[in-house]
């Protein structure tokens, strides 16, 4: 299988984050049907004691900054369970200027004030990952930039990464296999392995007997002497060069992770594996990542700490007759 095709098999999830799939719209629900029961609670005071006439008006959601948009599809369907009749304007992906319309809502007045704040918080939030996201894609491209399990709106926030660009991660313990310095730990304390060679050796044989079920195998590495190791033992496995065996470089600085690349090349062994560095990686020094020839950088960065796009909601005026 091409370099290439493996990576996106080990980082492009896209089949799981859509409508269709069970999973992603139980996230969906619970961070947006959810929320506005909570928010709502026995009643909204303030549109209940000002509006009478609950008749239908048109409102339209609108970017007030540039930036990618992501959630379009998503928030469609929220409004849709409210008796909102939603009508997208632009595409998940697509880049909006400031002042451009991106959703026409008509519904209800109640139903627009009382979804108002959970509908804004769903595409501001998801359109501000897609945005860091594609402005890094585009300072790190050809290398690929993915997530990390660092989310708080999980598969959603997965989902504006790819609106944005890049790629994914695990989206859950259940779908991939990364062998993490804990496991190594709690596997030495069988009393049988003792020095990472033993200890990795053990662990990939154990998870190999699941990879049918896994979407990649993954071990993370602190020095180019751990990743050298690992990648002699991915190539005693993946002997066909058909399975993504991935080896994460944990917070090496640039010039290490290059070197252990290079190690690794000099080894005859970069056909057997996918590199990925991880921790640390700042817009500011992504670009010495792409230089130094590992094929992904995973970032907690796009989805622990993103700065939402501005976006807006405004009921139109009624023209007199």
């Amino acid at each position: 299988m091409e370099r290439n095709d493996l990576l996106k098999r080990a980082y492009l999830r896209k089949e799981k984050l859509s409508l269709d799939d069970f999973d992603y719209k139980m996230n969906l629900r619970l961070l947006t049907i959810e929320a506005v029961k909570q928010d709502v609670g026995k009643g909204d005071v303030t549109t209940e004691s000002i509006i009478h006439n609950d008749s239908e008006r048109t409102a339209l959601i609108c970017s007030k900054a540039n930036g990618v948009i992501a959630g379009v599809e998503e928030a469609c369907w929220f409004y849709s369970q409210f008796r909102i009749k939603a009508k997208p304007l632009v595409k998940d992906g697509e880049k909006v200027e400031q002042g451009q319309n991106i959703i026409e809502l008509k519904g209800k007045e109640s139903d627009l004030l009382k979804t108002e704040r959970t509908g804004l918080n769903l595409l501001q939030r998801m359109s501000g990952i897609a945005t860091i996201t594609n402005s890094l894609v585009e300072k790190a491209s050809p290398m690929m930039v993915a997530a990390t399990r660092k989310t708080h709106w999980g598969l959603l926030d997965n989902k504006a990464v790819i609106c944005g660009g890049g790629a994914t991660h695990r989206l859950g313990l259940w779908e991939s296999i990364l062998i993490k310095d804990n496991h190594l730990e709690s596997l030495s304390k069988e009393g049988k392995f003792n020095s990472f060679k033993d200890l990795a050796g053990e662990a990939i044989k154990r998870v190999w007997e699941n990879k049918e079920s896994a979407n990649f195998i993954e071990i993370e590495v602190t020095n180019k002497e751990q990743a050298l190791r690992a990648a002699k033992i991915f190539g005693e496995y993946n002997l066909a060069k058909d399975y993504p065996c991935i080896i994460m470089l944990d917070n090496f600085p640039p010039e290490d992770a290059k070197k252990t690349v290079e190690l690794i090349k000099e080894n005859k062994l970069i056909d057997y594996v996918l590199v990925e560095a991880s921790g640390g990686i700042t817009p500011e020094n992504i670009t010495k990542y792409r230089d130094s020839g590992v094929d992904v950088v995973s970032l907690g960065y796009l989805t622990h700490s993103p700065k939402s796009l501005d976006i807006n909601q405004m009921i139109l005026p009624v023209i007199p007759d």
